[in-house]
C-alpha cells in the first residue's frame, strides 16, 4: 500500500499502486503536473518536488473488543520512506451498539430458528427441518393424512415410516422450536431496549461477528458476519 502527500498532507492513501490515478489526483488537488510511471512502484519513496511525495503506507491497528469498541482514525505520521497510519480504540456510542445488537438478535434468531430440532421417533433421534417453507411440508402432509395412514419420510439420519401421530410430533416439535427462538429474541430486545450503559449492553448474550469463540474441541473460530 502507498500514500501520496503534499507537504505531508494526505492526498491519497492508503491505496494500491496506480500511477495514472496518482498523477490525476495530484494535478486536480494541487495544480502541479507530475509524471509518475507504473514502473516506479519499486523506486518508492519518490520525492517529486514541490512538497509532493509517494511513500509506502504501513498500518498500525490495535486489536479491539468488537462488541464495545470502534477504531478511530487513521492518524498519519511520516518518516522519509513511510507513512504510518494508526488507529485508536474508542468506546461505541450506546445508541449505535443498541442498533447493532437489535439487528444481531434478529439474525441470531433467524439462524437458530432454521437450524432444525432433534426429535426421538421409534427410538431413533432424527432432525426435523425447520427452514421456512420446508416446515410447511410437514403441516400440509399432516393435515391430509387419515388417522390410520402412514407416510415414508426421509430425515438426514435416514428413512422412517411415520404414523399421523409421529408426523404430528414433528410438526409440534418444529413449531415449539421456532416459537422458543422468537421468545428468546423478544427477551434480548427487552434487555437491549432497557439498557443505558455499555456495561449493561455487554451483558446481552450475543456474540459479535468477527469475535473468536471457543468450540467444545478447544479450537477457536471467528463468528461469521451477517450476510
Amino acid at each position: 500500500m502507498y500514500v501520496v502527500t503534499y507537504n505531508d498532507q494526505v492526498l491519497l492513501g492508503p491505496i494500491a499502486w496506480n500511477a495514472k490515478m496518482f498523477n490525476s489526483v495530484i494535478e486536480d488537488d494541487t495544480g502541479i503536473t507530475v509524471n509518475i510511471q507504473q514502473s516506479q512502484r519499486d523506486q518508492v519513496p519518490l520525492d517529486l518536488g514541490n512538497g509532493i511525495k509517494v511513500r509506502r503506507a504501513v498500518e498500525d491497528r490495535p486489536s479491539i473488543n468488537l462488541k464495545l469498541e470502534l477504531h478511530e482514525g487513521p492518524f498519519w505520521t511520516f518518516t522519509e520512506s513511510t507513512g504510518i497510519y494508526s488507529y485508536q480504540a474508542i468506546s461505541k456510542p450506546v445508541d449505535l451498539l443498541k442498533h447493532e445488537l437489535t439487528q444481531l438478535a434478529a439474525f441470531d434468531r433467524w439462524t437458530k430458528e432454521q437450524s432444525g430440532v432433534k426429535v426421538t421417533i421409534q427410538g431413533q433421534e432424527v432432525t426435523v427441518d425447520t427452514v421456512r417453507g420446508n416446515r410447511d411440508i410437514f403441516v400440509q402432509k399432516f393435515l391430509l393424512m387419515g388417522e390410520n395412514d402412514t407416510v415414508n419420510w426421509k430425515f438426514p439420519e435416514g428413512w422412517l415410516t411415520l404414523t399421523k401421530a409421529e408426523l404430528g410430533l414433528c410438526v409440534s416439535s418444529g413449531a415449539a422450536h421456532v416459537q422458543s427462538e422468537f421468545n428468546r429474541e423478544l427477551g434480548l430486545l427487552t434487555q437491549i431496549s432497557t439498557a443505558t450503559t455499555l456495561v449493561e449492553l455487554d451483558a446481552v448474550a450475543l456474540v459479535f461477528p468477527g469475535t473468536e469463540v471457543e468450540e467444545p474441541s478447544g479450537r477457536r473460530r471467528p463468528v461469521e458476519p451477517n450476510p
